[in-house]
């Protein structure tokens, strides 16, 4: 998780927790640079998101959507990537609910993008 924290393209990685202290998920958002490894446009953002198994489905996505979105506004982000694997169902059903829409299908992937009002 460090990773997601420390990236030098980080604009927010935010945790939920328990309240006994245990993480339940959490969720990233970078900036997308030249060269970026998802092949993103350069501006967009890059979301990345897991949630303990055990969590889903108690809104705890949708609580760390909810802070993502505020750092994306802050960032004047008008796109954000979410790149999925294909056969993640949940994943994809997750990006969906959140109103992100497929914009193209790479090898074993999907991508989903979320358009943040003007």
């Amino acid at each position: 998780m460090g990773h997601y924290i420390s990236h030098p393209d980080s604009i927010r990685c935010t945790l939920a927790g328990d309240q006994s202290g245990h993480i339940l998920g959490f969720q990233s958002l970078r900036h997308a640079v030249a060269d970026n490894p998802y092949d993103v446009a350069v501006g967009w953002g890059i979301i990345g998101t897991h949630i303990r198994p055990s969590a889903a489905r108690r809104g705890v996505g949708r609580g760390l959507f909810a802070q993502t979105l505020d750092a994306a506004h802050g960032f004047d982000l008008t796109f954000i990537d979410a790149t999925i694997g294909a056969k993640n169902a949940e994943g994809l059903a997750y990006y969906e609910a959140m109103g992100f829409r497929e914009y193209r299908q790479l090898e074993g992937v999907v991508s989903k993008v979320y358009q943040l009002p003007s």
